[in-house]
């Protein structure tokens, strides 16, 4: 019948990022968020690819983080819209060579 569905937006390929939420477990239970931190502000880190994602999970200890799919500006309105980070940016690849940071809106 499809009265109440909605066609999903395709994101292009060049602008698909993937992402977690940015609180979760370490693998020893222990509470904290996943933010990566420069010159005292936080960001909320973004990927090209799932394995780069899996890759920076490993190294940070994270126990277990769902794999969302979208683009850059969706994160960023996301951020804008949830009180405790509306002060955090976003970095894309942030164990890359040439991360790229996106301030937090003032």
């Amino acid at each position: 019948m499809g009265l109440f569905t909605r066609k999903k937006k395709s994101t292009p390929l060049a602008d698909r990022v993937y992402y977690s939420t940015p609180f979760g477990e370490t693998t020893s239970g222990d509470p904290r968020p996943f933010l990566f931190a420069r010159d005292g502000v936080l960001y909320v880190p973004l990927f090209r690819s799932p394995d780069s994602m899996k890759d920076f999970y490993a190294q940070a200890n994270r126990a277990a983080y769902m794999i969302l799919e979208g683009d850059v500006q969706s994160v960023l309105n996301t951020n804008s819209s949830v009180e405790v980070l509306r002060q955090v940016g976003v970095v894309i690849e942030p164990l890359s060579e040439d991360p790229v940071f996106i301030a937090p809106s003032p």
